[in-house]
């Protein structure tokens, strides 16, 4: 297990990295986008400000391993809501015209994000949880 932290690292590294882009993104250009977004699946448009937290504080803790479990914890919540909002219910196994599926992101998002909640931000961070 010497090259577990190494995993970990690159397992916040990859999402944190990822998913900071597109908060960057609303950072330079609004939200106005994911309002609309979810104002189309009925949901109240002030949950558009969540991703400030979901796609730039959260990433961050992760990248930096600051209490990186809430952070990843953040992120699946952001990841289940776009879901909601984006790809409905009904459409979670939707595929593309190349076979993978239209949500593939998000579930690469999750499934990341679960391997720091259950391991933790290993010993490469600033504070290790």
């Amino acid at each position: 297990m010497k090259n577990f932290d190494l995993g970990i690292l690159f397992a916040r590294l990859g999402l944190g990295v990822c998913l900071f882009m597109h908060g960057f993104a609303k950072i330079l250009y609004g939200i106005g986008g994911v309002k609309s977004i979810l104002t189309k699946a009925g949901l109240s448009e002030i949950v558009a400000y969540g991703s400030y937290i979901g796609e730039v504080v959260a990433p961050l803790m992760i990248i930096l391993g600051i209490f990186s479990r809430i952070g990843a914890l953040l992120v699946i919540g952001t990841s289940l809501t776009i879901m909601y909002a984006y790809h409905g219910l009904g459409n979670l196994l939707e595929l593309t015209n190349v076979g993978g599926f239209k949500a593939e992101i998000l579930y690469l998002y999750i499934a990341l994000s679960l391997c720091i909640i259950f391991s933790g931000s290993g010993k490469y961070a600033i504070r290790k949880d």
